[in-house]
């Protein structure tokens, strides 16, 4: 049997370990929750620049900057789910249908970032209600893999 001061210094390790271990990462529950939230976050951007461009009240340029960033940021954010480990409840399809709802969202931005080149504030309009709906649609899979915060 080790001696007692021996033990006590391998246990003390031990319970270090396991300490360390359990707080140094995130779950993947909270790693998707922070990419989704960013997610949602440039789809507001990309929602209020395109508004607020049609109002004419921000420059061409800077309107079409800004969704231009908002759909490489989301294109990003995507990649960063991909990389996500699943957790038991969430089915791979359901990460799949996630991945490609944001890939929409960043096709639309990038549409309507064209549509603020050419000018055409009614494109950007009929762009920003499909950017509305595949919003929706992303809230539902939110919560299909387990994310309730928006």
């Amino acid at each position: 049997m080790p001696e007692p001061s021996k033990l006590a210094s391998v246990i003390n390790c031990l319970l270090i370990l396991t300490l360390l271990a359990s707080c140094s990462g995130k779950t993947s529950a909270e790693d998707m929750d922070k990419e989704t939230q960013s997610v949602f976050s440039w789809i507001a951007t990309a929602n209020m620049v395109g508004n607020a461009w049609i109002r004419d009240v921000v420059p061409n340029k800077y309107a079409e900057q800004t969704l231009k960033k908002a759909q490489e940021e989301l294109r990003k954010e995507k990649e960063k789910i991909d990389e996500i480990k699943l957790s038991k409840d969430v089915t791979e399809h359901d990460k799949s249908v996630l991945l490609a709802e944001i890939l929409q969202l960043a096709n639309k931005t990038e549409e309507m970032s064209k549509a603020v080149a050419q000018k055409n504030r009614s494109l950007v309009q009929q762009k920003l209600g499909e950017l509305a709906a595949e919003k929706q649609a992303l809230s539902k899979l939110r919560k299909v893999v387990g994310q309730t915060n928006e």
